[in-house]
């Protein structure tokens, strides 16, 4: 696991990120955790609350809005979330760097995703009313042939072309959907076995 955490590290260092600052759209981070369950990698992401006013039920990485008076820049933004959301200590996650930014389809959001390695087994610590679940997914279900699935939803009449990986009862898709595949293609690149 640590050469995959250091290799990873090495690549996002390396890379050319595609950085977005489209005028009227809302800054945000997000923590990508990248965990070891029985040695093995895994990411965590949420389930928010059915009862929030925007992606509510949604699957999500812990993350929000940037806050220019509390955050000193967007790091410190996903780190400060995710310490909201799912009760991270800040000093308990390895960073080890940024993916390509996103924009948000429905609302005005561009997001940019920070890859952190986080401890496990840890005490999580749900937002009660923001937070519905806290679960991970093994890197080799995420990776294995098949696991995206191409599938038409239909939003107000319209019918738009979806991709998901859908996992024990769980739907990733949308913003989280993207930022994941971003991840899963920099694993792809790394030199050497990548393990499953």
């Amino acid at each position: 696991m640590e050469w995959l955490v250091s290799a990873l590290a090495g690549a996002l260092g390396q890379r050319e990120r595609v950085v977005l600052a489209p005028p009227g759209k809302t800054p945000s981070a997000v923590l990508v955790p990248l965990l070891a369950v029985d040695g093995k990698p895994h990411l965590l992401y949420t389930r928010r609350s059915d009862h929030l006013p925007r992606h509510r039920g949604q699957v999500a990485f812990p993350g929000g809005r940037h806050h220019p008076t509390e955050d000193r820049d967007l790091q410190a933004t996903a780190l400060r979330e995710s310490h909201e959301e799912i009760g991270l200590d800040p000093s308990h996650v390895r960073l080890l760097g940024a993916l390509d930014d996103i924009e948000t389809v429905g609302s005005r959001f561009v997001i940019t995703p920070f890859v952190g390695f986080v401890p496990h087994p840890y005490d999580w610590q749900p937002a009660p009313g923001e937070v519905a679940a806290i679960f991970t997914v093994p890197l080799g279900v995420l990776r294995h042939p098949g696991a995206l699935r191409q599938e038409v939803w239909d939003f107000d009449g319209r019918q738009v072309p979806i991709e998901t990986y859908p996992v024990d009862g769980h739907v990733i898709w949308g913003a989280t959907q993207r930022i994941t595949r971003n991840l899963l293609r920099v694993l792809d690149e790394l030199p050497g076995a990548v393990p499953h």
